[in-house]
């Protein structure tokens, strides 16, 4: 048959973890939809980031071939117009020039909007993680006070539990009327090696005979030394004591 304390444990690690599988559960499927959401923002963000270079080099293309008819024009009309060698010259660096600028302007255009798409990316990954942290720092928090809720339950569970034995020891002496003082004294034996919480608690054995059965010092806090011995997963200790 299990102690008093035995089934204390038992009955803690048992809600806490139920509670824990059920938080577990609830982080899982936040962070699923969470990742889905983030795939989804990612893929059209990449989409959208993809398209940077074919639109400038299409733009890139048209600039060029503008500047090469222009380039051909001016010869021609040069020719046709007697324009000397030097003069034509002037010109056509005149119109390089200008192509130049306006090369370069579209290139520096095309990678200002690579960089912002990759900012885009960069804080979508951001807000994502910080998201992750947010979600399950909002569900542990609730884990502990389910958790706390549950270890004040089985606490207030084991004082009732300790209060029904107490007021049942002195049936021990009452047994010596019916089964002699040898035979109650071995049941009473028998139910504080099965109880030394209880029994120590009630002053039936002192404290170095609760350490003889336990092999642990009695505490002066029975419900905090359970709850040591239980080692509940996640359980917020500090916020009990």
């Amino acid at each position: 048959m299990a102690s008093l304390q035995e089934t204390f444990a038992q009955r803690q690690n048992e809600s806490a973890a139920q509670i824990n599988n059920m938080y577990d559960k609830q982080n899982a499927t936040q962070a699923a939809g969470l990742k889905a959401e983030y795939d989804r923002n990612m893929s059209n963000a990449q989409a959208e980031a993809n398209k940077i270079a074919p639109a400038y080099q299409a733009q890139a293309n048209t600039l060029a071939g503008q500047f090469e008819r222009q380039r051909r024009n001016a010869n021609l009309n040069g020719m046709m117009s007697g324009l000397g060698s030097g003069a034509g010259q002037q010109q056509q660096n005149a119109m390089r020039n200008q192509f130049m600028g306006q090369y370069g302007a579209l290139r520096g255009q095309e990678a200002g909007a690579v960089n912002d798409a990759n900012q885009k990316m960069a804080d979508l990954t951001t807000a994502y993680n910080n998201a992750l942290v947010s979600a399950r720092a909002e569900t542990d928090a609730k884990r502990d006070q389910e958790l706390i809720n549950a270890y004040n339950t089985n606490r207030d569970w084991y004082e009732q539990q300790a209060q029904n034995l107490a007021s049942s020891y002195g049936q021990f002496n009452n047994l010596k009327d019916i089964y002699g003082e040898a035979q109650a004294n071995q049941m009473r034996n028998v139910w504080i090696s099965q109880n030394p919480e209880a029994a120590f608690r009630s002053g039936m054995i002192s404290a170095s005979d609760y350490k003889k059965l336990t092999g642990k010092n009695a505490s002066a806090d029975p419900i905090r030394a359970l709850y040591e011995s239980a080692q509940t997963k996640y359980m917020p200790y500090n916020s009990i004591y």
